[in-house]
């Protein structure tokens, strides 16, 4: 008999699904045969399983089978008839084509040898004297059969060739119309047995490939409130075969297909080599990665290396058709903190920081975010990993009042023949305008870099080492200079800068490289 079990909960993996279906009917005592139509033809045979209450189950299978086609309105009818129908109706109408013009070729072929032959009765009895009456109007006759015959095999001609153009494009449609003329299909056959009439429930479960799902989250930022409103959600996709209609689902990091195996271990090989001559140094760019403000945690994103996160979502629908569903699984409204932050080096913009604190239960996954201001949508970021509590930075764009210029200046002192340290000076002027009528407050951050091989040091300068002079300031108008800054440990130096209303101010920043004769490479 054919029992009624729809999908009621979907767990959806990395790359996978766990479908659980489950239905209840009323059984008299006996043993039971149980089809379940319109399953995912994918799923792994040996993940499915069956549990019944009040009936015991004896065995249960998938059976796989090819559909017959099915249009969009759901009907069943197939276009395959259709088409056939349609090219025996051509082949007949370029049979009868070629008839026509068969017949219109013989026909032309005779009265042209009736022609000819009137021809010739006409000459010898021109050559005698002798002239039939009416032959002139005959040979008219003639020629207008004969030329009209011509017009039919012509025509006839023209519509077989028409017909086979016709027949050439109906054949590719029905080639294409066979191959997609049955789909895969499958059921799941339960056979049960029942001691004594009752009401049974059961309960099937499957893995299905196919599915997947990625952490996708939207900022809206309510900047005169101070608030932010965040929304975690899942984007999935599936193309299983069975649409998920009005189920509970869940979304999870666990990767059961990794398995418990431990990693193969490999000789490690030390060896010794001669120590060069020469010291080749090079400037290389290193982005400090944290986890929120703090530090140390591995970005997991999706992929987390084992970490059990799962979220939950409402009772949602999702369709077999590969597109992109996304599910709302979580959220948030908490306070932040505005910030206006520059990094001249990077970016001409002053851009706008969000401070914010992880306000959910759960933490964030690594993923895109959406950005949602006053004005509507302003961009994508990116979020790391960051756990429940935990604070984190969010960019929502460029200050359109404020301007950044930055310029940089470069002089090598080569060591001379006494000397054993070639010396770089490098100079960084930032100069800044508001166009704003009110005050902003914004920190400004440059970098120096940072020496690991002794033979190479970097030293700064005192802030009132180098100072802008009046041919460094545009139009001779002089901007006030901010000299006041913060070093730390990873080379990155910090102003706070108090920008007036319409008005300017400049930072200004000197270091020298000093290396050893003999060192080489690039940015010495």
């Amino acid at each position: 008999m054919t029992f009624a079990a729809p999908v009621v909960a979907v767990t959806v993996l990395e790359d996978r699904a766990s479908i659980t279906r489950r239905g209840a009917t009323s059984l008299s005592a006996g043993q039971h045969r149980l089809v379940i139509e319109g399953v995912a033809p994918v799923l792994a045979d040996k993940t499915l399983t069956a549990v019944a209450t009040g009936a015991r189950v004896l065995d249960v299978r998938c059976e796989r089978y090819l559909a017959p086609w099915r249009d969009p309105q759901g009907g069943t009818t197939s276009p395959v008839a259709a088409l056939k129908a349609e090219r025996q109706a051509l082949e007949d109408r370029r049979d009868r084509a070629a008839a026509i013009a068969a017949a219109g070729a013989a026909e032309s072929t005779g009265l042209r040898q009736v022609i000819e032959a009137a021809h010739r009765d006409l000459a010898i009895n021109a050559s005698r004297g002798t002239m039939a009456p009416g032959a002139a109007a005959q040979l008219a006759e003639l020629d207008a059969a004969e030329r009209d015959a011509r017009v039919r095999q012509v025509d006839a001609e023209l519509e077989g060739q028409a017909v086979a153009a016709m027949l050439a494009r109906l054949e590719a449609r029905q080639k294409s119309a066979e191959s997609e003329a049955g789909e895969e299909a499958a059921r799941l056959i339960v056979d049960v047995i029942v001691e004594s009439a009752s009401d049974v429930t059961l309960t099937l479960g499957y893995v299905v490939p196919g599915a997947a799902w990625r952490p996708y989250h939207r900022a809206v930022l309510a900047r005169a409130a101070g608030r932010i409103d965040w929304t975690t959600t899942a984007c999935v996709w599936q193309a299983t075969g069975e649409d998920w209609t009005d189920v509970e689902l869940t979304c999870s990091l666990e990767r059961p297909s990794l398995g418990v195996e431990p990693p193969e271990l490999f000789d490690d090989e030390v060896r010794a080599r001669k120590r060069p001559d020469s010291v080749v140094v090079e400037v290389r760019d290193h982005e400090h990665q944290t986890t929120g403000l703090g530090g140390g945690m591995q970005v997991p994103g999706i992929d987390d290396g084992g970490l059990g996160v799962t979220l939950s979502a409402a009772r949602t629908s999702i369709k077999a058709d590969g597109l992109p569903h996304r599910v709302p699984v979580g959220g948030f409204t908490a306070p932040t903190q505005l910030s206006l932050v520059a990094a001249p080096l990077k970016s001409p913009w002053v851009h706008i920081r969000a401070r914010i604190v992880n306000a959910g239960q759960v933490p964030l996954l690594a993923g895109p975010v959406d950005l949602i201001m006053a004005s509507g949508y302003v961009g994508r970021a990116e979020v790391g990993f960051v756990a429940a509590g935990e604070k984190f930075y969010l960019g929502f764009g460029p200050e359109a009042e404020l301007r950044v210029h930055r310029t940089e200046t470069r002089e090598r002192d080569e060591a001379g023949l006494l000397g054993g340290w070639n010396v770089q000076t490098v100079r960084v002027a930032v100069r800044l305008s508001n166009l704003g009528t009110e005050k902003r407050e914004l920190e400004v951050t440059e970098r120096i870099p940072i020496s690991e091989v002794e033979q190479v040091e970097v030293h700064i300068a005192s802030p009132d080492a180098y100072l802008l002079g009046a041919d460094d300031q545009p139009g001779g108008e002089e901007i006030t200079q901010v000299t006041a800054r913060a070093l730390d440990e990873r080379g990155l130096v910090t102003w706070a800068v108090e920008l007036p209303a319409l008005g300017r101010r400049a930072i200004t920043l000197e270091y020298k490289v000093r290396s050893q004769r003999g060192v080489s490479g690039a940015g010495l």
